[in-house]
């Protein structure tokens, strides 16, 4: 996004509403007030039941608001590429980039990439792998230290039957000069 300065990008006109939304946002208080129980997924349901049950010539008086905006955000929008000298295509690229950036790092969202499903299944793998790498490490010095103290044991057994041995042989020898 080395292209679109942030000044641009925080001056950069909004889009308009569609006719539905711009009626929801007239219609929505009422609407919670008289049903301030409901959720706001059957408030939906029911503002956008009434928009359906709406006449033609009501909706029209939204669809000519949409149109006015439309028209109003597209000179805002020339004005904003010339003001601040932008290419229309790059910035389209840039808007995509962006939203893209978005969707792979928003967090907390329920759809998930196969893609980056793939890449923490793989990172998950791989965290198991080194994890088991370091049980088995473990297990295997655990072996060795255990290995190395019944070692230790035998030979101090040794060295203890040496002494007795030694310790027989002398006792030999001390009673045969004895009976010399």
């Amino acid at each position: 996004m080395d292209y679109i300065s942030e000044d641009a990008m925080q001056h950069m006109p909004k889009k308009p509403q569609n006719a539905y939304m711009i009626y929801r946002g007239e219609v929505y208080d009422e609407v919670k007030k008289k049903n301030q129980e409901k959720s706001m997924t059957e408030l939906t349901q029911v503002i956008s039941q009434m928009w359906n049950d709406l006449d033609k010539k009501k909706k029209e008086k939204y669809e000519n608001e949409k149109e006015k905006a439309q028209n109003q955000y597209k000179k805002d929008y020339e004005a904003w590429l010339k003001k601040y000298k932008l290419d229309e295509e790059k910035v389209k690229t840039c808007l995509k980039e962006l939203k893209q950036e978005k969707k792979k790092h928003k967090k907390g969202s329920k759809k998930v990439t196969k893609a980056s499903k793939d890449d923490e299944e793989s990172e998950d793998e791989d965290e198991q792998r080194i994890q088991q790498i370091k049980n088995k490490n473990q297990k295997k010095e655990q072996k060795e230290t255990k290995e190395k103290e019944k070692e230790k044991e035998k030979e101090k057994e040794k060295e203890k039957e040496k002494q007795k041995q030694n310790q027989k042989e002398k006792e030999k020898d001390q009673k045969g000069n004895k009976k010399k």
